[in-house]
């Protein structure tokens, strides 16, 4: 085996050191939060059949947090035994008297934290030899370059797994713990043809090492987006009607969780300021958080605060519900964290039409347009709503894919972009935080030639 681990073991060694340390922060007559980490990992890449890169880690941490007098200060160290971390209590002690007071500043909630009341699945260990992982990177390349004559070269195979283990403590006596696990494969071709170079990749994401991809479903995959690419043109500048591919139309709520978070909101630098139980989206779309999805990527029994979390709706009916509040943000608003310190769980994009269009159904109802399949930069004002990002992708006419297209700019302002959402399909991707079909938008700003 590469490395073995034992994290019970572990566990039990970290609670026992937890345990320890928050009596010595009690002692101090201070409040804080101690958070110790574990991550095993293994990666390894393949090109043209050759291994070309191994990486095997263990790293351990801690970061101590403390709250003296409405003053925060935090120290982290890879050192996790208990006199180390009491020392980084000390030290966080000295360094919050040197900062300004903030009566914002406050530890969690008690009665928000979790009570050890719910479970989820995201923890699938596995043991891996060399050998296995070795057969499994270079599988992906075979199929990646044997997949047609046009692909000239790739740029390798990769595989990622990582096993996680978190425990939280504060001192209020509260501790929480999480172990997960977390595995990746991924493929990335160049393809050629007439002088033209395109590459591509394609990847698959799991918590439980079953349920990734094919190895030779990903070579495959990777091969043919960049064999399509190739020859691609330009198009005039227009307003066309747009569908944005599964693979990457979670970008566009990206955008909205950015816009809803409590600290735009409290700088009052979102363009949804006030935009709270009013409708932005179509009344038959919906986003709903579920931090409790067995196997779910982004799921989570508690924030970095140890506040539990919550299933929620986010968009109801196209009407936006809440905000995504850590404590201090809550603390600025005057309402209670929403237990979002560390990012959001599971946003299901959903709608509540009785008919859910296929792929190539919502190609047939957008009949002449532009097939977006990666977007670019980073050109997205929260304070205003404006959106420009480069694009790639296909022109569509007759419901059909005609030719690759390059070199345009999709922009607008993102409440007309989400009004105008007119369809999604059912080809949702599993493979991130913001589960999402692709989505088809009516009028769309195109800038070409």
């Amino acid at each position: 085996m590469l490395f073995s681990y034992n994290l019970q073991k572990d566990l039990k060694g970290f609670t026992h050191n937890m345990q320890r340390v928050l009596s010595y922060l009690k002692k101090n007559s201070v409040f804080g939060m101690v958070e110790i980490r574990k991550i095993y990992r293994i990666s390894m890449s393949s090109r043209y059949g050759i291994i070309d890169d191994i990486e095997l880690s263990s790293c351990v941490n801690h970061i101590v947090t403390i709250y003296n007098n409405y003053r925060r200060s935090s120290v982290f160290s890879n050192n996790v035994s208990i006199s180390e971390i009491c020392r980084s209590i000390d030290k966080s002690i000295v360094m919050s008297k040197y900062i300004d007071v903030d009566k914002y500043l406050k530890l969690p909630d008690i009665n928000l934290l979790y009570k050890n009341n719910k479970t989820i699945n995201i923890f699938f260990p596995k043991s891996f030899s060399l050998k296995e992982i070795k057969n499994l990177v270079n599988i992906v390349d075979f199929y990646t370059l044997n997949f047609d004559s046009k692909v000239v070269s790739t740029e390798g195979s990769v595989f990622e797994c990582f096993v996680d283990l978190k425990i939280l403590g504060s001192s209020f006596d509260w501790i929480g713990t999480q172990m997960s696990t977390y595995y990746y494969l991924s493929s990335c071709a160049v393809a050629s043809n007439q002088g033209y170079m395109e590459r591509d990749y394609s990847y698959t994401v799991a918590r439980d090492f079953k349920d990734l991809d094919e190895p030779m479903f990903v070579g495959k995959s990777s091969a043919q987006k960049s064999i399509a690419k190739l020859n691609s043109k330009k198009i005039v500048t227009q307003i066309s009607p747009v569908i944005i591919k599964s693979d990457i139309s979670y970008e566009l709520f990206i955008d909205l969780k950015r816009a809803i978070n409590g600290y735009a909101v409290f700088k009052k630098s979102t363009f949804l300021l006030n935009c709270i139980d009013k409708q932005i989206f179509p009344d038959w779309l919906n986003i709903f958080e579920n931090p409790f999805l067995d196997k779910g990527l982004s799921s989570n029994l508690f924030d970095n605060e140890g506040i539990a979390t919550k299933s929620r709706k986010i968009i109801d009916n196209g009407v936006l519900k809440t905000w995504l509040l850590d404590t201090y943000s809550a603390s600025r608003l005057n309402i209670s964290s929403t237990g979002h310190a560390g990012g959001i769980y599971n946003w299901l994009i959903s709608t509540n039409k009785k008919v859910i269009q296929s792929f190539d159904q919502i190609l047939d109802l957008m009949y002449t347009g532009f097939l977006v399949t990666e977007l670019f930069g980073d050109g997205v004002n929260i304070v205003t709503g404006d959106y420009s990002r480069g694009a790639c992708g296909f022109w569509i006419d007759h419901g059909k894919i005609k030719y690759p297209v390059h070199g345009v700019t999709v922009s607008g302002n993102l409440l007309d972009m989400w009004n105008n959402i007119i369809s999604l399909s059912n080809d949702i991707n599993v493979n991130n935080s913001i589960q999402c079909a692709s989505i088809l938008i009516d009028k769309v700003q195109i800038s070409g030639y």
